[in-house]
């Protein structure tokens, strides 16, 4: 069979036609090389998700699928606008593709082609070109708008490839979308580190500072002071520890409260932080202090390179003169004072603990002798302090050992000499140290909060005394007893007191209740309520120590006292001179004006009897009529016969 004939006709359209496929071949080709590297609009291994990037290689995958003018991408904002994004050639063609937006967004065509899923062909102002747009969008979701200029032939020959247009942008949407997700969880995880650390260090600075002040507590100022010794260990230099004590900070905290003594703890620590910076401005070289609040009303101050020994004096003592001030507490003046106690590495230890404790000791050396001071540490304080230590867990059985005594002194009647009652005076009657007087522990028991247990334990004991005496009720002698300001914070003291008194079926009558004036001026409204309080259930009530707290008239006028007690300090010199008299007959006047009765105590010898008789006083105690005794040598002075002084007092 011969070849069948094609013509020319023929032939030529049979050319066509395989160079339409080999195009259409290779465009296909460029579609999947496209398709297979579309991963990288997603990033790239390090987990970017940057848009500009996702952009980016959105634009080099297009470039390689279709050959145009000019292209750009508008990304939608979180305003739900259209920012042009990227634009390959801005300002180099006329009129300019961002131009071109702008006038179809006016026209309404941008908008009608974000609702189209592929790619929209409209007129562009210039002859020969066209302007496509298509959504860049996932299944719920617009990102963008992808745009372009064509040669109106060009875009006809790739007409075939423009699907692959549609996924490339399909999967720029969704990895725009992405990125979105990743910032929001980056930006989300970098706030929660952010509140991590600030609490972090809001943890630590509480944990290492002090609630009140803010200042370093005792863990922080511990690691600092083991950083000082280190510091110091292989030089000539020293590290001076100064513990500070506030004076009567209990008195401060029973009489006005414990508001008021956190305010004062306050206003301490700042003066003592402007002291010290005072401190390191002058230091002619670098001064390196750190200061504490350790607990309660106690103070550590940290001093490197102090400039020998003398200059720890000079600080200390700036310390103690400067904190002796009146300070206006909630409108109400508060005198305060510290006592401080000074050790130096490497003299006085080499460790922390030893250096803080031997400061510790030094410390309350100088409390023991007169407050507001201080005293550097020595070698023979730490057998004192242990001293003090275990006297502490003594007092605290000397109750439940019966070791507590009670002696009594008379009062006498000036004019007779018989006595008409007594102060019930409380003793220790220690294994060891034999009888020990107040003085030695009662301020022990306010610090251990023993002082409420112990005068009820003196009012039972008194109860019990006067109860054995079996006298007529009408010549039962009335005997005072010594209450503190601890013990007016209680919360009921006149009804706990009424109730042991009524318990032993004595007369209310019988009781005194002895309060000092100071202590009555630290809170003069609450002692004036709970004396109105003893005096309805029928306990009468005296001032103690006279004279010696600064009482205005106005104010003993607003307390319901039976009687005043003129201190010992001003009857001892009444028998040197009329000079030395004025202020008794000044406080024998006030107490009469105001309808109260006057004991003087503290009387030694017959001219300072015969004084106070003239002065109107008609009640006294003191050595020259008797020393406290026992109850048993009480009860025979109690005698009807028995006018004092005796030989034998």
């Amino acid at each position: 069979m011969s070849p069948s004939y094609r013509t020319p006709e023929e032939v030529n359209a049979l050319h066509e036609r395989i160079r339409f496929l080999e195009e259409a071949l290779e465009a296909n080709a460029y579609a999947m090389d496209v398709l297979a590297s579309t991963t990288a609009i997603f990033g790239d291994t390090d987990r970017n998700r940057s848009p500009e990037l996702i952009i980016q290689n959105t634009i080099e995958s297009i470039r390689r699928l279709l050959p145009t003018q000019d292209m750009g991408v508008y990304v939608l904002d979180n305003d739900c606008s259209f920012n042009l994004a990227y634009q390959e050639r801005p300002g180099e063609l006329k009129p300019d593709l961002a131009d071109t937006v702008e006038e179809l967004i006016r026209d309404g065509q941008f908008s009608w082609a974000l609702h189209q899923n592929h790619p929209v062909c409209l007129p562009s102002p210039v002859d020969g070109e066209s302007v496509m747009l298509h959504v860049v969008s996932t299944r719920t979701r617009i990102r963008g708008m992808f745009v372009a200029r064509f040669r109106q032939a060009e875009l006809q020959r790739y007409e075939m490839i423009l699907s692959t247009l549609t996924m490339v942008l399909f999967n720029t949407a969704y990895a725009l979308e992405s990125a979105d997700l990743f910032q929001m969880m980056d930006r989300r995880q970098k706030a929660l580190q952010r509140i991590t650390e600030r609490q972090s260090r809001e943890l630590l600075h509480h944990m290492s500072h002090d609630s009140l002040t803010n200042l370093p507590n005792r863990m922080l100022f511990s690691d600092r002071l083991s950083q000082a010794m280190e510091r110091h260990a292989d030089n000539a230099g020293h590290v001076a520890l100064i513990l500070l004590d506030l004076d009567n900070f209990k008195r401060t905290n029973d009489s006005l409260g414990h508001r008021a003594g956190d305010e004062l703890i306050r206003k301490v620590a700042q003066d003592l932080s402007e002291l010290l910076n005072q401190a390191r401005e002058r230091s002619g070289r670098h001064l390196r202090t750190t200061l504490s609040r350790l607990g309660g009303d106690e103070f550590g101050i940290l001093v490197e390179d102090g400039q020998g020994l003398e200059g720890v004096v000079r600080l200390v003592t700036d310390v103690v003169r400067k904190t002796a001030t009146e300070r206006q507490i909630f409108d109400q003046p508060v005198v305060s004072s510290v006592s401080c106690g000074i050790a130096v590495y490497p003299y006085d230890g080499e460790d922390p603990d030893t250096l803080l404790g031997n400061a510790d000791a030094a410390m309350y050396e100088a409390k023991q002798r007169g407050r507001n001071g201080f005293r550097f540490y020595t070698q023979d304080l730490n057998a004192r302090t242990f001293r003090h230590f275990e006297l502490e867990n003594e007092l605290g059985q000397a109750i439940a050992n019966d070791q507590l005594v009670l002696h009594y002194q008379p009062k006498v009647e000036l004019a007779t000499g018989r006595i008409i009652g007594a102060e019930a005076l409380i003793r220790w009657q220690h294994p060891k140290l034999g009888l020990l007087p107040p003085g030695h522990f009662i301020e022990l028991a306010e610090d251990m909060t023993l002082i409420e247990e112990i005068g009820e334990w003196v009012l039972r004991r008194v109860c019990r005394d006067i109860q054995s005496l079996h006298m007529p009720e009408e010549d039962l002698p009335r005997v005072a007893i010594n209450v503190s300001a601890r013990q007016l914070r209680q919360p009921d003291l006149a009804g706990d007191f009424h109730r042991i008194i009524r318990e032993a079926g004595i007369p209310p009558r019988c009781i005194e209740l002895e309060l000092t004036e100071t202590s009555i001026m630290d809170d003069p409204q609450g002692a004036a309520r709970v004396f109105q309080r003893l005096r309805q259930v029928g306990m009468s009530l005296a001032v103690d120590d006279f004279g010696t707290g600064h009482a205005s008239l106005m104010q003993l006028k607003q307390i319901p006292a039976d009687t005043l007690k003129i201190d010992r300090s001003f009857v001892k010199d009444l028998d040197q001179g009329e000079g030395h008299a004025q202020i008794v007959r000044a406080i024998v006047l006030m107490a009469r004006t105001l309808g109260l009765d006057v004991i003087a105590e503290g009387v030694e010898t017959e001219r300072q009897a015969q004084v106070l008789q003239e002065l109107d006083c008609h009640t006294a105690q003191g050595y020259f009529y008797s020393y406290p005794v026992r109850f048993a040598d009480f009860r025979e002075l109690l005698r009807p016969a028995v006018v004092l002084p005796v030989e034998t007092a």
